[in-house]
């Protein structure tokens, strides 16, 4: 029988887990109507399971959050697919509210919604309207949902390099919708909040090593020798914002060009 309303399902990463615990405080209102696949990156004496058969659980132990992500989508089975980490609390009917755009926005490959923090003020500076996205960044993983056979069909995963655990610690979500952009249309912001999430992200300190490392193979990634330019605007607003001093400006130069050398490398470039 054909779908007459879009089916959701959960794609949840976490790591280490030998209960499902979490979930009371993820969905704070009930989680036994949802579709569930947690992929619990782990080890062998710490794995978890479960005999309910709304929640699908993958005990992988491959480390990497967009390997996590990849190995989701790759057993996800339902129309819309929503990404999200283990540190996140959703609104009650989040699932009727994500539904519900979909049903309006029928053509739209992916679709963003809004965050708050639990000082119930909203995390970023979204649109004041529902719109077509015009930059991609500042998207959090767990406000992003796509029409799954859209994104299979047109070859779309997580780029392996980029993310939490692998050798780029950042990015990925921003990857990840750049392709979106390129192989179907730009994603659709919904100007709706589904979520709260800690004021605080991995991608927050911008002038850390990690981060310097991860940006700067990232521009390479798009912009090639273009990157040097964007290398010297970062770096000076750094300065400028007091984020860093005089005395790190070559260090962080050295860290952003080991970035640019090691995707280079990877990637035969």
């Amino acid at each position: 029988m054909k779908e007459t309303t879009p089916t959701l399902q959960i794609l949840i990463a976490t790591m280490y887990r030998d209960n499902l615990d979490f979930l009371d405080k993820m969905f704070p209102h009930g989680f036994a109507h949802l579709d569930l696949i947690i992929v619990n990156q782990t080890v062998k004496e710490k794995v978890v399971s479960t005999d309910s058969k709304q929640i699908k659980i993958i005990n992988s132990f491959e480390f990497g959050l967009s390997k996590s992500r990849n190995l989701a989508l790759k057993n996800a089975t339902k129309s819309l697919c929503l990404i999200t980490d283990d540190d996140v609390i959703f609104f009650k009917n989040f699932e009727t509210t994500i539904r519900n755009a979909f049903s309006i926005h029928k053509q739209e490959a992916v679709i963003t919604f809004q965050t708050q923090t639990p000082k119930e003020v909203l995390f970023w500076n979204y649109p004041k309207t529902s719109q077509k996205h015009k930059r991609l960044n500042k998207i959090l993983s767990h406000e992003i949902v796509f029409n799954r056979k859209t994104i299979q069909n047109a070859g779309i995963s997580y780029d392996e390099q980029f993310g939490l655990g692998a050798i780029f610690e950042d990015s990925e979500n921003y990857i990840f919708l750049h392709e979106v952009k390129e192989k179907l249309q730009m994603p659709y912001f919904h100007k709706e909040t589904i979520a709260i999430h800690a004021e605080q992200t991995s991608s927050d300190d911008i002038a850390s090593d990690r981060y310097i490392y991860a940006r700067a193979a990232l521009n390479y990634k798009f912009k090639k020798n273009k990157v040097y330019l964007w290398l010297i605007k970062l770096l000076y607003f750094l300065l400028r914002t007091k984020r860093i001093h005089y005395s790190e400006i070559r260090k962080k130069w050295q860290i952003a060009i080991a970035g640019i050398n090691e995707y280079r490398k990877r990637n035969n470039e």
